[in-house]
């Protein structure tokens, strides 16, 4: 038999027999007084309250655990029988008829419960003590039979919110009610239809809906790993520290356990599920799952979005994006008809006539005029007799040329259509580009070109808009080396955090994979100096990818070289951001050089340490050659003795200690010889071996971390004193290891050197992200240590 005695039917026997002037906010109060304020009125609760004690009432959600802990003190039940006596039973119609229904709920659940504890709480003469007793009883058993509720993620994932609802969003009830259908008896759902059909905004639509029935909701845009996109996450206690391998299995643990209150939606999930790895172990989770594809799918459960009915809904969806079209009907149906009846190219058309105060008549010809309905030799990406992808994409190319764009709305959506359709910050676009204001962003967004999610914050480009943006306005290096200036700048600036260093990575890869190359020399540096970026969020999966880039860009620049072909170079401004003026297509000696060097680092993860001693060695004779035929400047300086410092670690990992302790001694040396250009300044002789000491601490290999950090520490000690970063970076470190591993006295005295070792550098900049670093480690070790009074001292950072 069931357990009836839940708090859900137990409240239910109140809320039944309780007066109508007592409302169910006050008797939640009332009953969890020691917790909640049962003084405020009415008007004085926040309308998210109210929701929250309904769900309690009607079992959606458990007793909150914080409740529960106050709970724990035995003169809080006392409290909450005086509430029974005093507030709650003063307040029902008929005490007696209460009682009798708690006891049959009782009797109900005796094979659940047993005979005796059923006698236990019938016994009880007092109403007061019996009610609160069958009360303390159902929300303790409610949690220690282990209902299957969802953690509260809501203060644990920073991003991913539900992105908004399109406004103008209408129809697609009886594929929401399917939907719900569906997920109340399978926990696994895919969408399916073709590009632009409105797939997404379903799958919006119907969170949105069952918004109240679910605990957490996870948007997810699908980026072709499903791993790295779980990643990707921003969970609350992340940190920089984490490569990408240990935040996501912090954050799967997380996942693993949400349960069917949990939504999580799968957006742009555009390959077959025997493409992606990871799909099936996602599946065995107890969460349900949303899922978008343009695949259709024959081995899942699935319901395909199709087009919305031409003579109501299309035509509703056109008027209300273009009022005025109502007076020629005939055109608009003819509109209609004549982009297939597909949601995304309805809705452009519309835009476009609203905007562009052209007649519907007008509209309809240009659209005849460009050809595309008639082709036969059309691509179809998702199959369907009757709508192509050719049919698609002419149809929206022609729709962004009648909105007759001006130049900065154009160079607005050439630099867009780089970045991925995930979306971007609003206001880091803005930033990027140095806008005045986001007028033509605005303006852009009103005639359905760019999509703006107001939840998130963000912009993007439909795929489809993308797509054409890019034909349309040719996004080359030139053309947009605003954008990059300031992302090249990010990338300089490496060793200081940002806020969503994902985010910037993410815009970096789809920049790689868009951008036209007509200023091959700038992006080339601009490569190179991305590469340190991602080693320094240890996102490797790409590093490899970028390599590859690097040595194809230089490839096309000796290949340019030899022709005649107009060229332009690049040089500083006073921020140190490159800048375009005129290219030369000469590959340097420090180009060849950084190379061989990162295809070095590449082999560290396979162990093939003798293969990257070779590179090293490679790249060291090529700048001391360069030296000896040039004068050496800050990069070529600073980049043979990083060359020396790396092959100092790959001694390092071949047990060659007397060649790894040269070669490190070499890289201080050469930083001495150049100190005139601020070589001793520049924090980077060791930044390759201490990421690497950190990604052996991020697998747990301490022991190996340790002896790399011995062996860097009394180097940098006699060479160099103790008064430096690299210094204070080892005492870090030993910090962080012994954090790690639960040593608190060890810890402690090592994080507190490399604080004082930071602030005597950086005396002139207190706050710098050293000290912030340390001063978090600090305070949480205080904090886990129960020294509350000294983790006070570091609680700002």
């Amino acid at each position: 038999m069931r357990n009836r005695l839940t708090f859900a039917n137990v409240i239910g026997v109140l809320l039944e027999n309780k007066k109508k002037t007592y409302p169910q906010h006050q008797l939640v109060r009332s009953l969890f007084s020691a917790y909640l304020d049962d003084t405020l009125t009415a008007s004085e609760l926040i309308a998210d309250d109210t929701t929250m004690y309904s769900r309690w009432c009607n079992g959606a959600r458990p007793i909150p655990i914080d409740i529960l802990k106050t709970y724990e003190d035995e003169d809080e039940w006392d409290t909450m029988e005086d509430d029974f006596r005093d507030k709650i039973i003063p307040n029902l119609l008929n005490e007696a008829q209460a009682r009798i229904q708690m006891e049959e709920l009782i009797t109900d659940s005796i094979k659940t419960i047993g005979q005796e504890m059923a006698d236990a709480l019938i016994q009880e003469p007092d109403n007061a003590a019996f009610f609160c007793s069958v009360v303390r009883y159902a929300i303790l058993n409610d949690h220690s039979t282990g209902a299957l509720y969802s953690p509260d993620l809501s203060e644990v994932i920073l991003c991913n919110k539900l992105p908004s609802c399109n406004q103008a969003f209408i129809g697609r009830k009886d594929e929401i009610k399917a939907i719900a259908s569906h997920l109340s008896n399978q926990s696994v759902l895919f969408i399916t239809g073709m590009a632009g059909i409105g797939k997404s905004e379903v799958a919006k639509a119907y969170a949105q809906t069952n918004r109240k029935k679910y605990t957490n909701i996870i948007y997810l845009y699908y980026t072709g790993d499903l791993r790295k996109d779980i990643a990707n996450l921003t969970f609350a206690d992340d940190s920089v520290e984490m490569n990408e391998e240990v935040r996501f299995q912090n954050h799967y643990k997380v996942m693993q356990r949400l349960h069917t209150d949990t939504l999580l939606i799968l957006d742009n999930f555009n390959v077959l599920p025997k493409d992606e790895p990871f799909l099936k172990e996602l599946m065995k989770n107890d969460m349900q799952l949303l899922i978008t594809s343009r695949c259709k799918l024959k081995n899942y459960d699935s319901i395909e979005i199709k087009e919305l009915d031409k003579e109501k809904e299309l035509t509703e969806l056109f008027y209300k994006h273009c009022p005025s079209a109502k007076r020629d009907p005939d055109s608009v149906s003819a509109i209609i008809e004549e982009v297939n009846c597909h949601t995304l190219t309805v809705c452009m058309a519309a835009l476009t006539l609203e905007a562009s105060g052209m007649e519907p008549e007008e509209l309809l010809q240009e659209l005849r005029s460009c050809g595309i309905g008639q082709n036969m030799e059309e691509i179809e990406v998702f199959k369907d007799d009757e709508f192509s992808y050719a049919s698609m994409i002419g149809h929206l190319r022609m729709l962004m040329k009648l909105n007759r764009l001006n130049e900065d709305s154009i160079d607005i959506l050439r630099n867009l259509s780089l970045l991925p359709v995930s979306g971007v910050y609003k206001s880091a676009f803005k930033m990027w580009l140095e806008l005045d204001s986001l007028k033509n962003v605005n303006e852009l967004i009103r005639y359905g070109i760019i999509s703006e999610d107001t939840e998130n914050k963000t912009i993007a480009l439909h795929p489809l808009i993308q797509e054409v943006a890019i034909a349309e306005t040719i996004p080359t290096v030139s053309d947009c080396h605003v954008m990059l200036n300031h992302l090249h700048l990010i990338c300089l600036a490496h060793g200081l955090d940002v806020k969503r260093p994902v985010t910037v990575m993410e815009c970096l890869k789809s920049i790689n994979r868009h951008i036209i190359l007509d200023n091959r020399a700038y992006y080339l540096l601009f490569l190179q100096d991305m590469y340190p970026y991602f080693d320094k969020y240890l996102d490797t999966d790409y590093l490899s990818e970028l390599v590859e880039r690097i040595e194809y860009v230089m490839n096309l620049m000796n290949d340019s070289g030899k022709s005649d072909e107009t060229s332009k170079s690049y040089n500083s401004d006073k921020s140190g951001t490159p800048d375009i003026t005129q290219e030369t297509n000469h590959i340097s000696a420090c180009d060849k050089a950084l190379l061989l060097d990162y295809k070095a680092q590449l082999l560290f993860p396979r162990k093939e340490y003798d293969n990257a001693i070779k590179k090293y060695k490679k790249a060291i004779a090529l700048m001391e050659n360069y030296h000896k035929t040039n004068t050496a400047d800050a990069r070529s300086a600073n980049l043979l003795s990083n060359l020396h410092n790396n092959l100092s670690t790959a001694y390092l990992f071949r047990k060659k200690l007397e060649e790894a302790v040269s070669e490190l001694k070499t890289a201080f040396t050469v930083r001495r010889e150049y100190a005139s250009l601020g070589l001793i300044e520049n924090n980077d002789t060791l930044q390759q071996t201490l990421s690497l000491a950190n990604m052996l601490v991020q697998n747990k290999e301490y022991d190996s971390a340790l002896e790399i950090i011995d062996f860097c520490e009394s180097t940098i000690d006699e060479v160099m004193g103790r008064n430096n970063l690299d210094y204070g970076m080892c005492e870090f470190y030993r910090g962080v290891i012994a954090y790690t591993r639960s040593q608190p006295v060890i810890a402690e005295q090592h994080l507190l050197n490399a604080d004082a070792v930071f602030h005597a550098v950086m005396n002139e900049n207190p706050d710098n992200d050293y000290s912030k670093s340390t001063a978090r480690y600090l305070y949480s070790l205080y904090m886990r240590w129960g020294k509350k009074e000294l983790a006070e001292q570091y609680k700002k950072y």
